[in-house]
């Protein structure tokens, strides 16, 4: 049903849903990363710090001015989207209280 969307909507609009998206996906790549080497495992040492901070703050900064390129209306119905997700998760979760559920394929699955 939400495929049909597609039917509707313009082709720059659906590429810059797209940009959005892999924006948002880079932009928290690199933040985990920050989060997972430099704060939750403490590696800081300087060549640690340069893989493991400085380049991906490099991607972010980057990211960041990429988003400048993205028109209103994208980050209109990509935050809408967003919230949409949200709203979503917390109906799943009974308001966060209770764990999301996990996907859980077998082996055939993976191998398919």
């Amino acid at each position: 049903m939400l495929s049909l969307i597609a039917l509707v909507i313009s082709l720059e609009l659906a590429s810059s849903m797209i940009s959005f998206g892999a924006l948002v996906a880079f932009s928290l790549v690199n933040l985990s990363a920050v989060k997972h080497y430099v704060i939750d495992e403490g590696r800081r040492t300087p060549a640690n710090l340069l893989a493991y901070a400085v380049v991906p703050g490099i991607g972010v900064l980057l990211t960041l001015w990429l988003w400048t390129s993205l028109s209103g209306t994208t980050f209109v119905v990509g935050l809408a989207w967003i919230a949409a997700g949200l709203l979503y998760l917390a109906g799943l979760t009974r308001m966060f209280t209770r764990r999301p559920p996990e996907l859980r394929l077998s082996e055939a699955e993976l191998a398919a």
